[in-house]
């Protein structure tokens, strides 16, 4: 009796090493992707004028590309992709005179307020 009890603890335990391991080649194959699905969207953005927008907004660009949900970027892109206010963005951003608060021609101003606001609340508001 005490034999069968050790033979299925023993099972029991390499089927959890098993699962264990199953997890951990199933996490590290996700993050592999994840980094190469974001590495197109960065060179997606780095196309529009979206990249320069964020430079002159002081955003992080490699912050936004790695803490905004893959959704919400595509969303970004698509809205500055079919953009009808390009004459206005290009003079603002040569001029560099942008602001969170005079950007008023930008498809993406509400979701690019929101993430600075995020990030500053989340770097304790300086």
């Amino acid at each position: 009796m005490v034999a069968v009890n050790y033979l299925l603890l023993a099972i029991l335990a390499i089927a959890f090493m098993v699962l264990g391991f199953g997890f951990l080649l199933l996490i590290t194959r996700n993050m592999r992707q994840g980094r190469v699905v974001r590495q197109h969207l960065a060179k997606r953005v780095e196309t529009l004028r979206m990249s320069r927008m964020l430079q002159s907004l002081g955003i992080d660009f490699n912050k936004y590309l790695h803490t905004e949900p893959v959704s919400k970027i595509n969303e970004s892109m698509n809205k500055c992709d079919v953009c009808v206010t390009t004459d206005t963005c290009d003079a603002r951003l040569d001029k560099s005179d942008i602001a969170l608060d005079n950007i008023e021609f930008c498809p993406n101003k509400d979701s690019l307020n929101e993430y600075a606001q995020r990030v500053k609340s989340e770097s304790g508001g300086s």
